[in-house]
């Protein structure tokens, strides 16, 4: 009996490990097609992570924000090429394409069963803003699911201290200043603040020093 048990257990542990592995090599298959954001989901789910450690959320939340991380850029596997590698401004049309990826995602990433409410709300809502003039729902405030909050704010950080085609990469300094002046109008400074906290102990990213 206890070596049927026993045996159960590792088969649980290797299934929940197993599953881990799949929703971050899902959430890895995007830098596949674009060199220029290679590194990103593993960097902005380190930084969620530490953010919400710094918030002391619930391990149940904390796991739910990894796999949004994970998964949270998945929808742009069905935006066109023309569009995703862009190297200028979309135009109008193309940008309103762009905005699809957060309901496509939320829409690919319900099939896994196995995910979360709170996960799924990373990946249709981490591009709402505080003020209510983001997307896809135009949410506001608290109304924005708390770990999409989280997210946010780190997404941006990255992006900011990223290089791209169209622009240098910033200095963490430069990327703070930003999110401090964004904070009640993108951010929900709660966030900010815990984000800050985080970059002071050290914790948020080995770009700091830049």
């Amino acid at each position: 009996m206890l070596a049927s048990l026993a045996a159960r257990l590792v088969a649980e542990e290797n299934a929940v490990y197993a599953r881990e592995n799949a929703i971050h090599a899902l959430g890895l298959a995007l830098e596949y097609r674009d060199d220029d954001t290679k590194g990103h989901t593993d960097r902005v789910t380190r930084l969620a992570l530490q953010t919400a450690s710094e918030m002391g959320l619930a391990e149940a939340d904390i796991a739910a924000l990894r796999w949004g991380a994970y998964l949270h850029d998945i929808g742009k596997i069905a935006i066109p090429d023309a569009i995703l590698h862009k190297p200028g401004k979309l135009d109008e049309a193309e940008w309103q394409a762009m905005k699809t990826h957060t309901t496509v995602g939320h829409t690919f990433a319900d099939r896994l069963s196995f995910l979360p409410p709170e996960a799924l709300e990373v990946v249709r809502h981490h591009h709402e803003r505080w003020d209510g003039r983001g997307y896809p729902a135009g949410l506001a405030g608290e109304a924005i699911p708390l770990l999409a909050r989280v997210f946010t704010v780190v997404d941006v950080y990255d992006a900011l201290t990223s290089e791209r085609p169209y622009k240098r990469a910033w200095t963490h300094g430069e990327a703070m200043v930003e999110i401090y002046r964004s904070a009640g109008t993108q951010f929900d400074p709660a966030v900010v603040d815990a984000f800050a906290r985080a970059a002071d102990a050290g914790e948020v990213s080995e770009r700091k020093a830049a």
